[in-house]
């Protein structure tokens, strides 16, 4: 009897025991299940949305059938919040690269709403996504002010119209990227409303008008690049207080007018394009205070007047283009003091006297085009310097510009020059004899390196 019971007891403890890991096995796989992230069902419904909106030729369902943030196409980025669900924060749309799978438009792209309801989106990106079908930045855009860092409209020939002004809303924006696009009119002041902007580039649009004032008043901003639009005006002062500024590109616009002294407040400038514009009056003496100025373009202006003598102050440089701005007078000897400097173009000009001796000792030099002035007597430079250089190296078209017989014989063929001995005999009307109109080498070498020096700065991603 005894026996019999104990057995029972057993089983029934047994059985107890059974059930109690049962029941907590069963609560854990339950919790499981709830504790997997899943997408916010109305973010999910608008990811599809928005590329059948970039792409209709694509089933995007059919191609990826699960959860978008955690099996979705590249490109769509998600965080997941406190409360286990998946949040889309980061579009990036269109081709890109072959490296850069991202989801790619079609021929008729457009911008379906739906992209409005992520309500966490900090980073959009359209990248050559409108290339046939007009379509316009869409003013609802201000439904993403809360959350959105970073806007990038690139590459979108038929992205057209005008800047909508509520972009200005967005204060919670730091990089706002609208280039290579079809957009017209004017900048609107409202972009002055957006105090946390790093970086703003409107770059090769149609846009048209002054500068704003509000820019000026961006603090925070270290990239401005408005180049390659139809902007008129003279530049700002208030562009000058950007004290964080590294990289300001003007160039390629219709602006007017001098340069100011107080530039010099742009201490932390390190690219200073305002080439191909219409500006005006010499060049202020105290451009020789950005000490931290590493390229300088201010080619194609209407200068015509003399260089300051300020550059052994710009110990940075690596390059200086003033092609084409009616420079008069000496070549200044402190250029020879720029012992960083890669290429200097100062071609096109009305520059007089000898070449400096100390600009041919330059021991980083690969590209110099003094073509197209009216220099004169030896030039300074070493047979080796001319190996080194070789094509990059442009003199021609110089009244009086000769070569020394010391000179080794390939020499004087590459430049293009007569010997000194025989220049006052074979001078008729003020040009030597065999000194052919070579500009257009010349004018093709200075815009090579400009797009270089341009992409090596972006490269270093300032």
């Amino acid at each position: 009897m005894a026996a019999a019971a104990f057995v029972s007891s057993s089983s029934s403890l047994f059985l107890l025991l059974l059930s109690f890991c049962l029941v907590v096995l069963s609560r854990s796989q339950q919790m499981n299940a709830q504790e997997e992230p899943v997408t916010d069902p109305v973010e999910a419904a608008a990811v599809f949305q928005v590329l059948q909106g970039i792409n209709y030729e694509i089933d995007w369902k059919g191609m990826f059938p699960g959860d978008p943030c955690t099996g979705g196409p590249h490109g769509i980025t998600c965080d997941i919040d406190s409360n286990n669900v998946y949040h889309v924060v980061e579009l990036n749309l269109g081709w890109v690269s072959d490296y850069v799978n991202n989801p790619p438009c079609s021929f008729n792209a457009s911008i379906h709403p739906a992209i409005f309801r992520f309500k966490h989106l900090k980073k959009l990106f359209f990248y050559k996504c409108f290339v046939h079908s007009p379509v316009s930045i869409p003013p609802e855009i201000i439904q993403l002010k809360d959350t959105l860092q970073h806007l990038t409209f690139q590459n979108n020939p038929s992205l057209v119209g005008t800047i909508p002004v509520e972009l200005g809303n967005l204060t919670s924006l730091e990089r706002l990227v609208l280039a290579e696009n079809s957009l017209e009119g004017a900048i609107p002041a409202e972009v002055g409303n957006l105090q946390t902007l790093r970086q703003l580039v409107l770059s090769h649009n149609r846009l048209a008008g002054r500068v704003p004032l509000t820019i000026g008043g961006l603090t925070s901003l270290v990239i401005l690049d408005l180049s390659e639009n139809k902007l008129t005006g003279e530049i700002p002062s208030q562009l000058y207080s950007l004290a964080e500024l590294r990289k300001m590109d003007l160039s390629h616009n219709r602006l007017q007018g001098p340069i100011a002294d107080d530039i010099c407040n742009l201490q932390a400038l390190q690219f200073l394009d305002l080439s191909y514009n219409n500006l005006s009056g010499r060049l202020p003496d105290k451009l020789g205070q950005l000490a931290s100025l590493q390229y300088l373009f201010l080619g194609s202006n209407l200068i015509g007047a003399e260089l300051p003598n300020i550059w052994d102050s710009l110990g940075n440089l690596i390059a200086v283009g003033l092609s084409n701005s009616r420079y008069a007078g000496p070549i200044p000897a402190s250029i020879g003091a720029l012992q960083k400097l890669n290429s200097l173009s100062l071609d096109g000009n009305q520059f007089s006297g000898r070449i400096p001796s100390n600009i041919g000792t330059l021991p980083n030099l690969y590209h110099m085009n003094l073509s197209a002035n009216s220099l004169f007597g030896p030039v300074p430079f070493t047979s080796s310097l001319v190996g080194r250089l070789g094509r990059n190296l442009i003199v021609r078209n110089n009244t009086g510009l000769c070569y020394e017989h010391s000179m080794v014989s390939d020499v004087p063929d590459a430049l293009g020059l007569a010997p000194c001995s025989s220049l006052s005999s074979s001078t008729q009307g003020g040009s030597p004899a065999g000194l052919p109109a070579s500009n257009s080498v010349a004018s093709f070498s200075s815009a090579v390196f400009h797009v270089f020096a341009i992409l090596l700065l972006q490269m270093q991603r300032l």
